[in-house]
């Protein structure tokens, strides 16, 4: 019988809905790539903007692995 424990790493998941709610309304921030994919934060802000809690521009023009994300309401 092996009597080392195995370590397990414990897994932090990141709430996108809840990360682009705390951006304050006209305050426009970075996200890299490989914290939250731009694909991921689009569908994300998308949702908010149907609920009606949050407006959205999301662009990754002329950015290298990131993300600009700006908050209009």
């Amino acid at each position: 019988m092996n009597n080392q424990a195995n370590a397990i790493k414990p897994v932090t998941k990141i709430s996108i809905p809840a990360t682009l709610l705390a951006i304050k309304v006209g305050e426009t921030v970075r996200i890299p790539s490989r914290t939250i994919r731009a694909g991921s934060i689009r569908a994300a802000a998308s949702r908010l903007e149907q609920a009606k809690r949050a407006r959205f521009i999301v662009t990754e023009q002329g950015l290298v692995n990131e993300t600009q994300v700006t908050r209009l309401k």
